[in-house]
């Protein structure tokens, strides 16, 4: 046994066997210190008692335990640097004792805080209120569109913090605080948030304990500043940038009993689009939410923390959050415009009912805000009806664009043939090709139709210039929705993750 080992190797050898018999609590603390102060006296007279291979067998068990525990076990959980460290202690420890093992463990810690703090000082890059960022989601109905532009209850009441670089046991204190700090000033203020979304998209790497730290925030923001629902992205369908299962702590998963209500709710919060994957859980979520009555009456179960993989999906979410609070009847209608297509049993084709047209008209009705009825009316009596099938192509990149498109039910897929990876959903309502159709451009992308199917209305080009030349009041609406899409695009959430260089003017 190294000099000066022995007793380093009880006092911690003791610490872990109380632990491993399960000692909580001050009750517990107090009964192993008055057993330690009542062993001083009485045992020199009784060690003589005890047979030297027992003493090396317990000292035996006892490193065996703390090596499979401190080198197997955490295998896996911290990265290569700090399990590295893990190594350099233990080896230092078989060699030179204990007491040369702290020193190496101060050496350890002080060089991974170098190394893992050279990216970025701060762990929070920037703070700031989503009102002047928008979701893909922006073919809203008006009343929807008038709540979140609302100071009062619109987006200024989504907080998004945005993390950057490495989140380590250095600067995750620094982090946590900082977040205090920032509801503190806003508690009690016009400026308080509701909805907190985190965004992870940038940080490079996590260790547990920042990962764990950031799990204890979740319910400091809950409980300390009441916020109803905290959002957290990872930026990634493969979770959080760590070893530790932090999707899992932070989304609390409820009772698998409630998870049709929780798949039901959580669609609809998502605009009734969300897809459901073989483990039931909505597209852009990467664990299932717990849903719980907001604080605030909204009507509709809240959900109370989930993680998402894109800062679009979160604000999406929080959006319809929002709308639900004031009136959940707006995401319901939505919801129901968007229901699964039916086909019919003698044709295959799918049925063209009014009710399809009803929506197709609200949708249309939605892109032209301020608009009447009557006129907006007039313009859909252009657009003729056209089906779709699963994997069926709309149109291909450079094709000539002879049709602006408004999507009613079914799912699209917008891809640049020549950057692989690049695409985008188009969501039900939407409009597209009308950029071409207006400007006599190519087609950009190419459009897929990724549902069992799709039903389209098309505005063709021929009836698009008898309508400039014989109504150019009506005509002038396609114009307004280009306008409306390419600002849109300036003030999309994705313009602003990485650097600001596109500012809603």
């Amino acid at each position: 046994m190294p000099s000066t080992g022995l007793q380093n190797y009880m006092t911690y050898g003791g610490s872990i066997l109380y632990a491993k018999a399960g000692g909580e609590g001050k009750g517990s603390s107090l009964a192993v210190s008055i057993g330690t102060a009542a062993f001083f006296f009485v045992g020199p007279s009784i060690a003589s008692y005890i047979p030297r291979c027992m003493a090396g067998t317990l000292l035996l068990h006892i490193g065996i335990d703390l090596f499979l525990e401190g080198v197997c076990d955490s295998y896996g959980n911290f990265d290569w640097l700090e399990y590295g460290g893990i190594w350099f202690i233990t080896i230092i420890m078989t060699i030179y004792g204990m007491t040369a093992a702290l020193l190496a463990g101060i050496a350890s810690a002080l060089s991974v805080y170098a190394a893992q703090s050279v990216s970025y000082q701060n762990p929070v890059r920037r703070t700031m209120t989503a009102r002047s960022l928008r979701s893909s989601s922006w073919n809203r109905p008006t009343e929807a569109a008038s709540i979140l532009d609302s100071n009062e209850i619109g987006r200024k009441k989504i907080l998004i913090i945005q993390l950057q670089g490495h989140l380590f046991f250095g600067n995750v204190a620094q982090l946590t605080d900082n977040i205090k700090a920032t509801l503190e000033q806003k508690k009690g203020t016009p400026a308080e948030p509701w909805i907190v979304i985190i965004d992870f998209t940038l940080v490079l790497g996590m260790d547990s304990s920042a990962a764990q730290a950031i799990g204890k925030l979740k319910d400091t923001m809950r409980k300390r500043f009441h916020i109803d629902v905290a959002i957290f992205v990872s930026g990634s369908r493969d979770g959080f940038p760590c070893k530790y299962d932090l999707s899992h702590e932070l989304s609390c998963p409820a009772d698998p009993a409630d998870q049709d209500t929780i798949n039901k709710e959580a669609a609809l919060l998502f605009g009734g689009e969300a897809k459901m994957e073989k483990i039931n859980t909505p597209a852009n979520l990467v664990h299932t939410p717990r849903l719980i009555r907001s604080s605030r009456d909204t009507g509709l179960p809240i959900p109370q923390n989930l993680v998402c993989d894109s800062l679009d999906s979160a604000l999406i979410f929080a959006e319809n959050v929002l709308i639900a609070r004031k009136n959940p009847c707006l995401l319901e209608d939505i919801a129901e415009f968007r229901e699964p297509l039916t086909k019919s049993n003698n044709e295959g084709e799918f049925y063209s009912s009014d009710e399809e047209k009803r929506s197709a008209i609200i949708f249309l009705s939605n892109l032209c805000p301020g608009e009447s009825l009557s006129d907006v009316e007039q313009l859909f009596s252009l657009f003729k009806r056209e089906v779709y099938n699963e994997n069926e192509i709309i149109w291909r990149q450079g094709s000539v664009s002879d049709s602006a498109k408004l999507l009613v039910k079914g799912r699209l897929l917008s891809l640049l043939e020549n950057e692989e990876g690049t695409l985008e959903q188009i969501p039900t309502g939407a409009m597209l090709g009308e950029l071409g159709l207006v400007k006599g451009i190519d087609r950009l992308n190419t459009v897929q139709c990724v549902s069992d199917g799709a039903v389209l209305y098309s505005l063709d080009r021929e009836d698009w210039d008898v309508l400039k030349r014989d109504n150019p009041r009506i005509a002038r609406f396609i114009d307004m929705i280009v306008i409306r899409y390419l600002a849109h695009r300036v003030q999309h959430v994705s313009n602003r993750i990485f650097e600001t260089r596109c500012l809603p003017v």
